[in-house]
């Protein structure tokens, strides 16, 4: 059990280094006068290589959260 609680912690982190990286390359999606209600802008309407790297994101994160329920389940 040993073996497959470390792998499941390399597993994790390698996770979370790539997560925080992509979500540091994505563009913003509104500016700060938008976020005051300055203008209209649409969070959820991802399109072209935005689009991946959103759609990247939320797996990355699903993927995140069951490594950490599975490393919760595992007997050390």
């Amino acid at each position: 059990m040993e073996v497959l609680n470390v792998l499941l912690l390399m597993a994790y982190l390698i996770v979370a280094a790539v997560m925080v990286w992509i979500v540091l390359v994505q563009e913003p999606k509104t500016t700060g006068g938008d976020l005051m209600g300055g203008g209209t802008t649409d969070l959820f309407a991802a399109r072209g290589v935005t689009g991946g790297m959103y759609r990247l994101t939320v797996w990355l994160g699903i993927i995140f959260a069951a490594l950490a329920l599975l490393i919760g389940m595992v007997p050390r």
